[in-house]
């Protein structure tokens, strides 16, 4: 990949860079006999200079337009943490009347887009002026509601723009001002002796103007692609005892799906989103959906649970034990990236007929993970789960995307307690101890930490008019016996998601099942986590607590609540 950056323009562009340092009245003369020229353009907002500046070579009917970046005066970034960028470029063919976008990609690939123009469509002439000792027209347009303002002059036999987007004048434009702030000027013009060949020897794979803007914003994303329309069924399976890199598995009786992938090394300058696709392949009911990420730190990890739930440690609730919910000192439990619940049917069951609705073909779920980006690099386990019985199940597609960023602090993260019923299908029991008990978690700080916050998830269920699911129940957290915070997580944007639920019940006064308010999730959507705001911990011993007034059973129904809680500090 060529540098983006034009090092070795020498003396030719010293005397170019902001202040001018001839006499302006002599552009006239200095171009007469010139065989192309560039100009050099200064951008600014609001009175303030902009960095960089913009170079446009103009020879013939030929203009190619570049960027002139500074030099970074600090100290460069190591190589593996500098993203790579777009090396773009900008040209006109008068001759032709187009104007080109071409690009090479990171990756090597040549793009481009081409647009024709027609001299002087859309303005309106409002003014005269002067700009380097040159006559300039004003000209006037409107761009999506913005006012632009374009200075062309036809002083000197040269035709150009640095913005051929907003119109082409019949000239050579020196300023453009879009809203009466946002001002591109150009600042100096040098003659050229020598006609050159602006246009580039390969256009590559030629697009539309949409779809080249596509191409360069996603060409720094690094997407690591997990699963691919993996079933995700009521099957028996089980995790065995030896696992390998890059091989997806199958656990928890077949309703939890596990790979071990390589993700970047560097997440620092980075925003990391998870993005799951999902249809039925035969399950007509919402589900319970959850991507994770299985820590191995410790001794014991969800790894040795999905072999053998009773082999990691357990949460004691009076009367019973429920092994692999919450970390100790030796046992991690997994991070939960993301919650997100089925719709009921979709694709499978989208012959069933609704009027005014039409099905979508598959759920889209993302979400923002960036906060958990320090177990998201190097090698990780992550896993999918969809709670359900049914032989034929879902199909679950998942995919991690590193868009580049300004950098940002990295948070250590410390997963505490996860009671999402990931090995129900394997004989795990409801976590239903909120009936009368809470939930407690004991963590230790190594060292002091300030501002420290709890990542927290959390869903109701009991699916009957008196079960959670449909009840408001207040979820209070407290830090070392003192309350932190108590809220009701509580959702009532169901009905927007009617298209994403093709076998939701339909009741006789109009409303449909999914259309329901329901503790914090709705069928076809993700659970957004809630950061709850801990303070400043000293170093030493803490405890966690949650409680949650869980509902009675009715029959042989009960409720229960999915938490899960990781520490940010």
């Amino acid at each position: 990949m060529k540098n983006m950056k034009v090092k070795t323009m020498g003396c030719l562009l010293l005397g170019l860079l902001i202040t001018v340092t001839v006499d302006a009245k002599n552009y006239r003369k200095k171009v007469k006999n010139a065989k192309g020229i560039e100009v050099i353009f200064q951008s600014s907002y609001k009175g303030k200079v902009s960095p960089g500046q913009m170079l446009m070579t103009v020879s013939g009917d030929q203009v190619s337009l570049q960027r002139i970046e500074e030099e970074d005066k600090e100290e460069k970034k190591d190589q593996e943490e500098e993203i790579a960028q777009p090396e773009k470029r900008d040209y006109m063919d008068y001759s032709q009347f187009k104007s080109y976008t071409w690009a090479e990609l990171p990756s090597g690939k040549i793009i481009s887009s081409e647009t024709p123009f027609e001299l002087g469509a859309g303005f309106t002439e409002v003014g005269e002026g002067e700009l380097l000792g040159l006559d300039c027209k004003i000209l006037r347009t409107s761009v999506r509601s913005n006012t632009i303002d374009v200075w062309f002059t036809k002083d000197i036999p040269f035709r150009g723009t640095p913005q051929a987007s907003v119109g082409v004048p019949d000239g050579l434009v020196l300023k453009i001002v879009r809203n009466g702030d946002m001002v591109t000027e150009a600042v100096d013009i040098k003659p050229l002796k020598e006609m050159q060949t602006l246009l580039p020897s390969s256009w590559g794979e030629k697009m539309d103007a949409y779809d080249y803007q596509y191409e360069i914003n996603h060409s720094g994303v690094i997407t690591i692609s997990v699963f691919d329309q993996q079933t995700i069924c009521f099957n028996g399976a089980k995790l065995p005892e030896t696992l390998k890199e890059g091989e997806i598995y199958s656990a928890g009786g077949g309703t939890i799906i596990l790979k071990k992938v390589k993700l970047p090394d560097v997440v620092k300058n980075r925003s990391v989103f998870v993005e799951v696709a999902q249809y039925s392949d035969g399950d007509a009911y919402d589900r319970t959906g959850s991507v994770f990420l299985v820590p191995t730190d410790k001794k014991q990890s969800f790894l040795d649970a999905m072999r053998d739930l009773k082999s990691v440690p357990a949460f004691q609730s009076k009367d019973q034990s429920y092994p692999g919910l919450i970390s100790t000192a030796e046992y991690e439990v997994p991070v939960e990236l993301m919650r997100f619940f089925t719709g009921f049917g979709v694709r499978q069951f989208n012959h069933v007929k609704v009027k005014g609705q039409t099905w979508v073909d598959s759920v889209v779920y993302k979400t923002d993970v960036t906060a958990l980006a320090e177990d998201l690099k190097g090698e990780a386990w992550i896993g999918a789960y969809i709670g359900n019985w049914d032989a034929k199940g879902h199909r679950l597609s998942l995919k991690l995307k590193y868009y580049p960023d300004e950098e940002r602090r990295v948070y250590k993260t410390m997963p505490l307690f996860n009671t999402v019923n990931y090995l129900e299908q394997a004989g795990q029991a409801y976590p239903i101890f909120f009936l009368d008990d809470s939930l407690k978690v004991s963590f230790t700080m190594k060292e002091s930490a300030k501002n420290v916050r709890l990542f927290y998830l959390t869903t109701g269920h009991g699916g009957w008019g008196n079960g959670d699911e449909f009840n408001q129940k207040p979820n209070t957290i407290y830090l070392d016996g003192k309350q932190v915070i108590s809220f009701i997580p509580w959702r009532e944007d169901c009905g927007t998601y009617r298209n994403w639920n093709p076998c939701s019940g339909n009741f006789s006064n109009g409303l449909s099942s999914s259309d329901l308010s329901r503790s914090n999730w709705c069928p076809g959507t993700v659970t957004n986590p809630e950061y709850i705001y801990l303070g400043d911990l000293e170093a030493g011993e803490h405890t966690i607590t949650i409680q949650i007034p869980q509902g009675k059973p009715e029959g042989g129904s009960n409720s229960y609540w999915c938490i899960s809680g990781t520490l940010l500090y």
